[in-house]
Order: structure tokens, then sequence, then C-alpha cells
């Protein structure tokens, strides 16, 4: 190819092919630790990882053995389930450390260690940063569009297109015969057309994959945007495949405008209500040592509160499966088909409703009872509605479904339920 192709220098790209392989390596054995921890039932270090925020960076290097990277696992955790560990933190964070290292070994580059810490709450009147792009979703993305062959530019042509974003007037020229970043881009990409569709998820200028996350965003939302994308059709099969990937680290594209009847798309950190409820199931499914609850909690972080139906089939499922560990646990016997109100009538007569030292025919213990049952009912008196108002063939033109206000109602009710009876039923065991 006539002229110069700005592309990565060979060391850049090898340093950065490195980079990736390594996170991605550490990233991909964090789910094999936590079921190690729950074979090995060490359920505080297991609690710790269902229930932390986990934050992956390469945190320095060392000269050893001709040069080791050094990478940590930040392992940020409530405040109140990080106080109760305190003291032993150092020894659980040895531990997860040393489950880690069986599954990517020791002689391979890095060394890798885990911290553990309580979460920031945010300060009066701020807030906390919302959360970070990954450069493995940034990749993910840019892949997508390669594999799509998406003419990223759209309509306009790749310096309309990129001086939506960037001052390309004043951004260098790779090469010494033209003034700036627009005059070589124009030379190659208008006049000539002699760079490939892909070479601006390369260009170092750009830094697709390391700049800063709102021009990472910026760029991916004028991608879609209907001056560009002028196909409807290729503007929808582009958002559901990016927030697919978006999805991973908490972030979604959502119509901010619309434009001639076409939407807008801005990017904003996905906040549904579901993230803190799951967590809380998952440090019962640790505790319970359930596989068949840790697959429902998967199945739900995945589809959140997009789909209202299939969460309340799953909160249904959870209160149904808690009950049934606990009555497992206390060798208490129930029909094979036994649903919610059966289980309930069981359980409420093997765990202690009231707190310890207080009789449960004390004043307030039927209203107690009461929440109890009316916690356990919202997700199986909601569950018929899913098969009434989900998803499905057949719906009219005004049809209107469940919403994800419904999911996070029955999520929230299953997540309250099974922290309460288990708390009671750990606590009962305890005093025995």
């Amino acid at each position: 190819m006539a002229g110069f192709s700005p592309e990565l220098g060979i060391q850049e790209e090898l340093y950065f092919m490195k980079y990736m392989s390594i996170r991605r390596e550490i990233e991909g054995a964090l789910p094999t630790v936590a079921e190690l921890l729950r074979h090995k039932n060490e359920v505080d270090a297991l609690r710790l990882m269902t229930q932390s925020d986990i934050e992956l960076l390469k945190t320095g290097d060392d000269n050893w053995n001709g040069g080791i990277e050094l990478w940590t696992v930040y392992l940020r955790v409530p405040v109140r389930a990080f106080v109760s560990i305190e003291n032993a933190r150092e020894q659980i964070a040895s531990i997860i450390t040393q489950n880690l290292e069986l599954i990517v070994g020791k002689e391979n580059g890095y060394w890798v260690s885990v911290e553990i810490s309580p979460q920031r709450a945010s300060p009066p009147g701020k807030s906390i940063p919302t959360g970070r792009i990954g450069e493995r979703t940034r990749a993910a993305i840019l892949d997508e569009m390669r594999a799509r062959e998406t003419i990223w530019f759209g309509s306009l042509d790749e310096v309309g297109f990129l001086s939506r974003i960037f001052d390309l007037k004043s951004m260098p020229s790779e090469n010494s015969r033209y003034n700036s970043a627009e005059d070589d881009i124009w030379q190659h990409c208008v006049n000539n057309d002699d760079w490939p569709l892909d070479w601006i998820y390369s260009d170092r200028r750009f830094r697709m994959y390391t700049a800063e996350q709102e021009v990472f965003l910026k760029f991916i939302s004028e991608v879609l945007h209907p001056i560009v994308r002028k196909d409807a059709s290729e503007q929808e099969k582009l958002v559901t495949a990016f927030n697919g990937h978006l999805r991973v680290d908490g972030w979604e594209l959502v119509e901010d405008v619309v434009i001639d009847g076409r939407p807008v798309y801005t990017a904003q950190r996905k906040t549904h209500a579901l993230s803190g409820h799951v967590h809380r199931i998952k440090a019962v499914a640790a505790t319970l040592g359930s596989d068949t609850l840790y697959e429902d909690l998967r199945r739900l972080e995945r589809i959140g509160d997009s789909e209202p139906g299939e969460a309340i089939a799953l909160a249904k499922e959870i209160v149904e499966s808690c009950c049934k560990l606990i009555l497992d646990d206390r060798k208490v016997v129930y029909p094979n088909k036994a649903e919610i109100p059966e289980l309930l009538k069981l359980l409420r007569k093997e765990i202690k409703i009231m707190p310890d030292g207080i009789d449960e025919n004390a004043r307030g213990a039927n209203e107690i009872r009461e929440i109890l049952v009316s916690l356990g009912k919202i997700a199986h008196s909601l569950a018929p509605l899913r098969n009434a108002y989900g998803k499905g063939h057949g719906r009219g033109r005004d049809f209107k479904g469940l919403q994800p206000r419904h999911a996070r109602l029955a999520i929230g009710a299953a997540s309250t339920f099974v922290d309460f009876v288990l708390d009671r039923h750990l606590s009962q065991h305890a005093s025995e």
C-alpha cells in the first residue's frame, strides 16, 4: 500500500496483546475459583467473592527472573460484610490467592494477588464514578464491527465522522507531508482510499482500546446516530450487539432523543435494581452450597430486568429452592411437588420468627409471621402473570406486557425473604 499506514508500533502492539492475554486469563479463572471455594467449603471466602465488586488492575513490575508483571484482584466488599471479616481479611485474601494460582499457575510471566477492602460510600451530595468499560469489552465491540464489516462512518466520510468527536485539525499527521490528522486521513481515505476499513481501531492517535471512556462511548454512539446510520434495521442490530457486550461492565446504550422518527443513543450505567438483590442471594447460595440456586442466579444476572417474565419465574424458583434447602438441612420431609404455600407452612414450624430472647407468642409475632408469608407469596403470586403477560406469540399491537418494576418487586421480595429465613436458620443452629 502506498503512503503511510497509521498502525501501532510493533513493541506497543506486542505489549497490548500481552496485557489483554493476562487480563483475560485472570478474569476467566475467577468463576472457577468461586467453584473451588464452594467445594472446599471456604464459606467466608466464597461469600466475599459473591458479594464484592471486583476490579482487576496491573499494579507494577518486578525485575526478578527477566521481568514479572504484578497484578491485583481488588474485592470491594459491602461495609457490613467487611466489618464482620476485617480481622481475617488477610487470611481470606490468601485463601483466594492460593486458589487463583491453582488455575493460572505461577510460572507464566506474572504474579497475581488479592486485596480486600470496603466499598466506598458516596459523599453527601456527590456520586462515586459509575464504572469502567474494560479493554476486553472494547475489544469485543470493535471485533463485532470487524466481523460485521460495519462501515463505522456510515453515510459520512471518515473525516466528516471523526470531526464529530475529535478536533482533527489540532491532531498531528503521521506523515511529514501533511499538516494535521485531517489532511492525512482525507488523503488516504477520501482522495486515494488506500487505508483498510478498520484502520481507526489501531490508530495510535485515537487509541480506541485505551482512550478515555467518554471518547470510546461517544464513538460507538456516533456509529449509531441516525445521520450516520441511515438503515434503521442495521442501527437496531448494532444496538443489540453493542449492549450485549456493554452489559458485562454494567453499561447500556439507551434512547436519548428522536430525530426524524429515529432514536439517538447515549451510554449510561445500567442501574436495574436487581444487582444488589442478586449479591445478597448469592451469599445465601454460598452458605447453603446449592448448585441449583447458583444456576438460577447466573441466569438472573444474564437477563437482569430486561425480561421481567423470566425474572419473576426465577424469583419463584429461588424462594422454593431456599425453603427446600433449609428444610433439607433440618431433615424435614416435604412432598416432591410442594410449592411455596406448603413449604412456607413447614418452614414456619422450624425456624424462630422472633429475635433471640423474645417469646414466640409475644406481641408482634403474628405480624412478623404475616410479613414473612407475604414476602414468599409475592414471588409465588406474581409467577402466573408470566404466562398471561410475558413474552410470547400472537400478541396484539396494543399488548402491554410485564415491566421491569414487576421483576424488581418479585426479586426484591425473594431477596428479603431468603436473607431473613437463612439468618434465623443459622442463628437457631448456632444456639443449639
